[in-house]
């Protein structure tokens, strides 16, 4: 088959030809019909993440047919349209055991620690396919297990979005346009940043309705203005560098929360006197749950998000 394969750390995608993988006891083989770009194929190829190995098939996004069944099969069947959940767990782990299989200790992710989705088949354990309908595009479908899910991982469990919330999206691009839609459901005051006029416009017609382009105006004091002096309830930086998290903190009110998504920065700088006077928080949001995936599928499925792909 042929597939995009990362062969040296820093250096372009080649597409070659390898062998089809076998699906082994428990697992499917799955045709991919398409298979998203995110970011973290970017840090992947520039080695920001250390535990892929060389040479590798990178895409976690995925969605496809399932051509054949490995031994020991029954949840699924050959022809179901799925998308793939991306993380692979152990199940007993302290972590898989609360709730919370994202932290799984025995993690292995599709795209990562195993090959991924940039190729024309995929063989993935059965647990990890959920059902898309037949009227689904198939881009839109792959982006669901990661731009879709970790979004709604973001705004409903680790923030906590509630209606009435005033909710701000600093970097609008593939995770915070969904992150827009699922605050729009949640019924947020929505507010969203960036430097691209374009990115905002697209952000307005899902649902926000405050678009600042920080290029034009200092995002402090607008959302001082914007908000009689309260600010916000909650900040997602989808951006992930010291400045961003900063920003963030000066626009979030009082007993609020930053919750990171991006990271590209390694570390950042906190006021601790801030921190504590104003009891602010600041989360992690890593990946998503089967559970949030399952909503996130059944979302999209009533209408209420349209995957947003560039």
């Amino acid at each position: 088959m042929k597939a995009a394969v990362l062969e040296q750390f820093h250096q372009p995608l080649r597409l070659s030809n390898v062998s089809c993988p076998v699906p082994g006891p428990g697992e499917a083989l799955v045709k991919v019909m398409a298979s998203g770009l995110c970011g973290s194929d970017l840090h992947i190829q520039e080695g920001k993440i250390r535990s892929v190995p060389l040479p590798h098939i990178p895409g976690h996004e995925m969605a496809g047919v399932i051509e054949a069944l490995g031994p020991e099969c029954s949840r699924v069947q050959a022809g179901d349209r799925v998308v793939s959940a991306i993380d692979l767990t152990c199940g007993i782990c302290r972590y898989c055991r609360a709730g919370r299989p994202n932290l799984c200790r025995e993690l292995k992710r599709i795209g990562f620690e195993r090959n991924g989705s940039h190729a024309e088949y995929i063989a993935v354990p059965e647990t990890m396919l959920y059902p898309i309908g037949p009227e689904m595009p198939w881009e839109k479908a792959a982006v669901i297990p990661d731009a879709v899910s970790c979004m709604l991982h973001a705004v409903k469990d680790q923030a906590d979005c509630r209606a009435g919330d005033r909710a701000c999206f600093l970097g609008i691009g593939g995770l915070g346009l969904q992150g827009v839609q699922i605050a729009r459901h949640i019924g947020a005051e929505i507010y969203c940043t960036s430097r691209q006029d374009s990115k905002l416009e697209i952000a307005a017609g899902l649902g926000a309705h405050y678009c600042l382009n920080t290029k034009k105006v200092d995002l402090e004091q607008t959302v001082f203005r914007l908000t009689d002096g309260e600010m916000c309830d909650v900040v997602f930086d989808n951006i992930g560098i010291e400045a961003s998290i900063q920003e963030a903190l000066r626009i979030v009110r009082p007993g609020g929360k930053v919750i990171v998504v991006g990271y590209i920065d390694k570390e950042f700088r906190a006021n601790y006197q801030d921190m504590m006077m104003n009891e602010k928080e600041i989360v992690g949001a890593r990946a998503s749950t089967p559970e949030n995936l399952v909503e996130a599928i059944s979302l999209v499925n009533q209408g209420v998000i349209d995957p947003y792909v560039f």
